[in-house]
């Protein structure tokens, strides 16, 4: 982590020391969360702060508040349309840097043969590659590729990709369900092509990122979405849950 990074905000040290709870299993599925009073005595901040800790956590979907009753750790069984994740907006705000986009790539084409394996569909299909850069005060900080069918969702050709959430998009304004992933982050030297891209040196340490998200077609869940992205080591952090 870059030693010049401004310091981690304290809600979001008291949101990350209750995600561990949730992570280690003190805290269970349907379990009330600790009190506001607690967590203000506890941590030595103020109930605003405490707030703004709960509400991150709601955000990313570990947590439902219920006026009148508190908030609680969300049910591992609930049935869900949708799976919430802490956005590259988000992370580069919490280090007090400006994130904006820039699109490199939106591709109509044929799936192939290692995209077709990969999201269970046929190698002539018709998808969207779409490539972009983030940057954070307009420095580039990663590179996102996201791969879809073109029959998910169509509408997307019309979006604004340097203004919106892709995942935004997808699960709140177009409605498609996205109820599971599986991910996997590798710490890897940069590639000549990456380092390229990111005004990067070559070998410079960087998080590979490959996910597959996950939508349902009937009762069954099928592959929707392959994401795959490098971040640059010292520009983002990586929470892992599980």
């Amino acid at each position: 982590m870059n030693l010049n990074s401004p310091p981690i905000p304290k809600y979001y040290q008291v949101a990350t020391s209750l995600r561990d709870l949730i992570a280690s299993g003190e805290l269970k599925p349907a379990d009330q969360m600790p009190t506001e009073e607690s967590l203000v005595e506890e941590h030595g901040v103020s109930r605003g702060t405490v707030r703004k800790a709960i509400q991150l956590l709601v955000d990313e979907g570990l947590v439902e508040s219920e006026q009148g009753r508190g908030s609680f750790v969300t049910s591992a069984m609930q049935s869900s349309n949708h799976f919430s994740l802490v956005t590259f907006e988000d992370e580069m705000r919490r280090q007090a840097r400006k994130p904006s986009t820039r699109l490199l790539k939106f591709e109509v084409r044929e799936a192939g043969e290692r995209t077709a394996k990969r999201l269970e569909i046929a190698p002539e299909t018709v998808v969207y590659q779409i490539e972009r850069l983030r940057l954070a005060d307009d420095v580039p900080v990663a590179y996102e590729c996201r791969i879809l069918e073109r029959d998910l969702c169509p509408e997307i050709e019309d979006a604004d990709l340097e203004a919106q959430s892709i995942h935004w998009l997808l699960s709140q304004k177009h409605q498609i369900p996205l109820v599971k992933m599986v991910h996997t982050v590798e710490r890897q030297p940069l590639t000549q092509l990456h380092a390229d891209l990111l005004d990067a040196t070559k070998g410079e340490p960087a998080f590979m990122v490959d996910r597959l998200s996950y939508t349902l077609k009937g009762d069954s869940k099928v592959p929707a979405v392959l994401f795959e992205a490098v971040y640059l080591e010292d520009s983002y952090y990586v929470h892992a849950i599980g």
